[in-house]
């Protein structure tokens, strides 16, 4: 297994640049899927959370792709010393900022309202509880940055793994209210 290095080698920023476009408009289907299964009573925190991965998906994209294309190519051209602040990794980085704003503050923020709308037992429960878990270790994540503080790497737990299970779990939450008898009413 290979040693985790910042910043990362440019193989691997370009699969993570590609991966985060690929992905954020996926959270935002997943959260918009949520919201139309939540009950009545919990739309307001279904819809809340999807304007929040709204703001995600557009926060993380656009830096993203400017990553692909306006930083690598004035790299490219040579013209590091204009792209100091905006390179992805470096010293004070703006990109750096947004990407921990949209994962860390906007995704988060989405989380703790999806949250919400699961008040069942057993997999609901594991979805309430993971959604909180995302969304604590997200934000503090985000004041990480804010403070200059090594806890920014908290948030390297939610948008892996924490992510990952709550990915799957609502699979197999999508998939049984899929498969439940529907109610008909006269």
């Amino acid at each position: 297994m290979g040693q985790f290095t910042m910043p990362p080698s440019q193989p691997a920023q370009l699969f993570g640049a590609i991966l985060t476009i690929t992905l954020a408009p996926v959270i935002v289907i997943l959260l918009a899927c949520v919201h139309h299964c939540a009950p009545e009573e919990r739309k307001a925190w279904s819809l809340s959370g999807l304007a929040f991965a709204v703001l995600f998906a557009a926060m993380v994209s656009i830096n993203r792709y400017v990553q692909l294309t306006v930083i690598r190519q004035g790299l490219a051209s040579g013209s590091v010393d204009q792209l100091q602040l905006f390179l992805p990794y470096g010293n004070n980085s703006i990109m750096l900022s947004l990407e921990i704003l949209g994962w860390g503050f906007f995704l988060s923020l989405a989380a703790l309202c999806a949250a919400m709308v699961f008040n069942g037992g057993g997999l609901e429960r594991w979805l309430r509880a993971l959604f909180i878990a995302y969304g604590l270790l997200g934000l503090t994540s985000a004041l990480g940055l804010v403070v200059a503080s090594p806890i920014t790497a908290l948030g390297f737990v939610a948008w892996g793994p924490v992510l990952d299970v709550i990915a799957a779990l609502l699979g197999v939450w999508f998939w049984r209210r899929a498969k439940a008898p529907r109610s008909t009413s006269t």
